[in-house]
């Protein structure tokens, strides 16, 4: 009888012990978490969807393309 009653209460002492000193690490964790979401936020001016714009230093070249018909080209 003393094992069917002892090792229950055993288990939930060892399990209580665990989550007593787990939840400060847990506590810890979500704040770091919360902190490093916060600093990847953009400060304003940002897009909506949230991507970065590409910033360019010098001169942009944009090329227009045309399409060639193949029949027009082996005739010519």
């Amino acid at each position: 009888m003393g094992l069917l009653v002892g090792l229950p209460l055993k288990l939930f002492h060892l399990l209580f012990v665990i989550l007593r000193l787990l939840w400060p690490l847990l506590l810890i964790a979500v704040i770091w978490w919360l902190v490093r979401r916060r600093q990847g936020r953009p400060q304003g001016g940002g897009t909506a969807s949230g991507a970065k714009e590409p910033e360019f230093k010098g001169p942009v070249y944009t090329v227009d393309y045309e399409e060639v018909d193949e029949e027009k080209k082996d005739g010519q």
